[in-house]
């Protein structure tokens, strides 16, 4: 089993869908400024995630030109958060 730190969650809602994504982020969490670039430019961006009582994170690619709306959060300081 792989120790790893949690650095944030990315909370992001897709077009035409009316439930969030919860991405559980590993690695350094990225800021406004860049999600919002992300999103104006329609960008693919690889980010390390992991999933609740997974024992490695990995690197999922996201395409945010279908993001319409997205926060960014702290860690959870439990791993009741699902992904």
């Amino acid at each position: 089993m792989s120790d790893f730190t949690l650095t944030g969650e990315l909370h992001l809602r897709v077009a035409g869908h009316t439930t969030d994504w919860k991405l559980l982020l590993v690695d350094e969490k990225p800021t406004q400024d860049q999600v919002s670039a992300w999103m104006q430019d329609g960008a693919v961006v690889p980010l390390r995630v992991a999933e609740q009582g997974s024992h490695e994170p990995y690197t999922l690619l996201v395409n945010f030109s279908f993001i319409v709306a997205a926060r960014i959060l702290p860690a959870q300081r439990d791993r009741s958060v699902r992904f």
